[in-house]
């Protein structure tokens, strides 16, 4: 019988089969086109650069705006991306490097939210300092700080601790308290920072639940969800989790109360644990789903950072935690993350789970995106960890390796990183034959730079090991000055440049050479002097107008970035001239120069190289509009900017220069194979400069020519000078690209 039944049903199958031709025409399915998977290192890349090409730096010093840069300073740190960087920077010069801004300490509040300027002692308005101490980390400059270190040092001075009266403030303030220990020395913000947080914890803390309220708003029983469950807000627990990552991560290891916020992170990841949902996020009411169901990004994205965090320095199990984390990366990558980049899915700024309120890909946020970048470093260092500790040794003269200078080497990144079994991110260190750290940066183009001396007689080798690098001082480095009519300003440790930027043509400037910094010591310090002109010269151009011309004359001797004080200055003169090493298309022999840059991009800014593409506006030439762009390049313990140019849209052979201004002819003068020097009169009685340019060649379909002419004398005057000394490349490839240096040493230093 049941063989009757299992041959009817077959013959009824294949009747169908027929019916409908698929029998005969059947064909195999299609297979599902998928996009290829994205890295974690890519999914960085993707979310941070699709964030600041949306969005502007001119934002507000506030908590929202000011935890996204906490996520983008996370970025760089792992990444060295000199873009990243540099907005967090602008970030900082937009807002003066503060937060509120009240001057009045009468005024001073924290008690209750507010978002005026007077709230300067409420953690909403000091988040900020985080990123403002990662820059500071970079480049020491005082005033960078100043205003971090007067409220928080007014703040330890205070006797009230209730100022982290709601759980965000955690993540707010206490990360600020442990970097300004690191940053000073000084024990007191960890005291403050320990009384302050014994307040919050006795407050929000509950140790059943391990898990902490947002407020006293919302302590069980008096507040309740609908269900009458505790109501664990997903967000704030978040800032919690993360804020004592970054408190741990800075604390030092036998500071005294230590112990209490190592034992409160880890209650408060197994109160987390305990509450994600199976796929892998956490509901913003942490203990109820149903009082606001569905995925929250911000939340989630807090919790597996500091999860990863825990299990990558081993404060957490791996077997027990990485679990977890690894399914809030998934909802992560895989949900929250939109294929344009964005993070969607976080809840809006508020304080609580809203009954009702429907999250949507669309939802997102700065602070949101903040902490997907937190997460996902996190999680890229989490997937290579059994790689750290790995050594490898890389000999200064093996064939891989390029002595740049008798101070840097440079190697493939890709080959180094593959023999670690990393990706090629800040996750190594590099040790001289002494075990001494030498500073290193991964530049734009692929490479890695080492500090190192190449004298075969002191290093021969460096030990290369994979661990989490330190943020080093920057010696080659610089910044689109926008207080300076976008001056593109950058230096070395011998030396500096100065590029002039659209907003001088538009204020009817007309200057388009190359300017120079002269330097009294290896530190960098046009910082130093921009900020100080910036601050001072105001106040000059004020007492003038009001008469007060000795007072005024007294300040700018004393701020003048154009007089010597003992660090730096302006002392060259260029106008419309090509300066120190600017360029120009040659027309019947006369120098076409070029106006103001009208697009730049800074690809490489330090610790060791600073590197910028200028582009300018299209010009008419031989009857081409062409577009000229140019790359400049300066190291660390060079005399010379290394430059390379090229041209869009140039269809026929071209002469070309490039050259050092000649003030007055009756200066010495050396003209050699492919050099040009000349000794340049100063704007100060007791130096000179001497200024020279080194044509390397030009280089067309892969070949090199170098049939450079050299010495000649434009006699051309312009803006008071006799003419230029140049290098000339005659009929030069419409496709080719040429390069040459151009530097200065000023004798007072020589």
């Amino acid at each position: 019988m049941k063989k009757d039944i299992l041959f009817l049903v077959r013959c009824l199958a294949l009747a169908v089969m027929m019916a409908t031709g698929i029998a005969a025409q059947a064909k195999p399915a299609k297979k599902k086109q998928t996009a290829p998977q994205l890295t974690t290192l890519e999914i960085i890349e993707k979310v941070n650069n699709t964030w600041q090409k949306n969005h502007s730096h001119k934002v507000r010093a506030f908590w929202d705006d000011a935890a996204y840069f906490t996520g983008d300073m996370e970025a760089y740190r792992l990444t060295g991306k000199a873009q990243w960087m540099e907005f967090a920077r602008k970030w900082a010069d937009y807002n003066d490097w503060k937060g509120a801004k009240s001057n009045d300490r009468k005024k001073w509040k924290y008690r209750h939210y507010g978002e005026g300027h007077d709230f300067v002692l409420f953690g909403d308005w000091q988040i900020c300092f985080q990123t403002y101490m990662d820059l500071y980390e970079i480049q020491p400059d005082d005033y960078k700080v100043e205003r971090a270190i007067d409220v928080m040092s007014h703040e330890c001075a205070l006797p009230q601790n209730d100022f982290w009266w709601w759980a965000d403030a955690l993540y707010m303030v206490m990360p600020v308290m442990t970097k300004m220990y690191k940053m000073t020395g000084n024990v007191k913000y960890l005291d403050k920072l320990y009384d302050n947080f014994l307040y919050s914890d006795s407050l929000m803390f509950d140790p059943e639940a391990k898990l902490y309220f947002r407020d006293g708003k919302y302590i069980y029983p008096k507040h309740k969800t609908d269900l009458g469950k505790k109501d664990f807000w997903a967000r704030g627990d978040g800032w919690v989790l993360a804020g004592l990552a970054k408190v741990l991560a800075d604390m030092p290891a036998d500071y005294k109360h230590r112990a209490l916020f190592v034992q409160r992170y880890k209650q408060l990841a197994e109160g987390v644990a305990s509450c994600q949902q199976p796929d892998g996020y956490w509901t913003r009411s942490m203990m109820d789903p149903e009082q606001a169901e569905g995925p929250e990004t911000s939340g989630t994205a807090f919790f597996a950072y500091g999860l990863y965090w825990g299990i990558n320095h081993g404060y957490l199990d791996a077997d027990k935690y990485k679990p977890v984390a690894d399914r809030a990366w998934h909802y992560l990558s895989t949900k929250a993350l939109q294929p344009d980049g964005r993070v969607g899915y976080v809840q809006p700024i508020g304080e609580k789970a809203i009954k009702g309120q429907q999250l949507t890909p669309a939802n997102e946020a700065n602070f949101g995106t903040g902490a997907f970048l937190l997460a996902a470093c996190e999680r890229l260092r989490n997937e290579y960890r059994q790689a750290y500790g790995r050594k490898i040794i890389l000999d200064i003269f093996s064939d891989s390796v390029t002595i740049v200078n008798a101070n840097l080497i440079e190697v493939d990144a890709k080959i180094v990183c593959k023999q670690l079994g990393i990706p090629v991110v800040r996750m190594m260190r590099f040790y001289d034959s002494r075990g001494v750290e030498q500073p290193y940066q991964i530049t734009h183009d692929g490479h890695i730079l080492v500090m190192t001396a190449t004298n075969p007689n002191v290093k021969k080798s460096l030990t290369v090991a994979v661990d989490d690098a330190p943020l080093f001082k920057s010696v080659a480095c610089g910044r689109h000055c926008n207080e300076r009519l976008d001056d593109i300003s950058f230096e070395n440790d011998h030396l500096g440049f100065r590029i002039y930027g659209p907003a001088l043509a538009h204020a009817g400037q007309d200057a388009c050479g190359y300017d120079l910094w002269m330097k009294e010591d290896a530190r960098p310090c046009l910082d130093f002097l921009y900020h100080r002109e910036s601050v001072c010269q105001p106040k000059v151009r004020a007492w003038r107008k009001q008469g007060q011309k000795a007072k005024a004359d007294s300040l700018n001797t004393l701020t003048s970035y154009h007089i010597d004080q003992g660090r730096g200055c302006d002392i060259y003169a260029v106008g419309r001239t090509l300066g120190c090493g600017a360029s120009a298309l040659l027309v019947d022999g006369d120098l076409k120069l070029t106006n103001s840059y009208s697009k730049y991009e800074i690809l490489d800014n330090g610790p060791l190289r600073f590197s910028v593409r200028l582009d300018f506006s299209p010009v008419v030439h031989n009857g081409d509009s062409v577009v000229e762009h140019r790359m400049l390049t300066l190291d660390k313990g060079s005399r010379y900017c290394s430059a390379e140019v090229w041209y869009d849209n140039m269809t026929k052979p071209f002469d070309w220069a490039a050259g050092v201004v000649v003030r007055d002819n009756t200066m010495p003068m050396k003209i050699e194979q492919r050099y040009v020097e000349y000794t340049d009169p100063t704007q100060t009685n007791d130096s000179f400069i001497r200024t020279s340019a080194w044509f390397d060649g030009v280089e067309s379909n892969g070949k090199e020519t170098n049939n450079v002419l050299t010495g000649y004398l434009d006699t051309k005057k312009r803006n008071g000078a006799e003419g230029h000394l140049l290098g000339i490349y005659r009929n030069v490839a419409p496709n080719a690209h040429i390069y040459y240096r151009f530097g200065a040493k000023w004798s007072k230093h020589e």
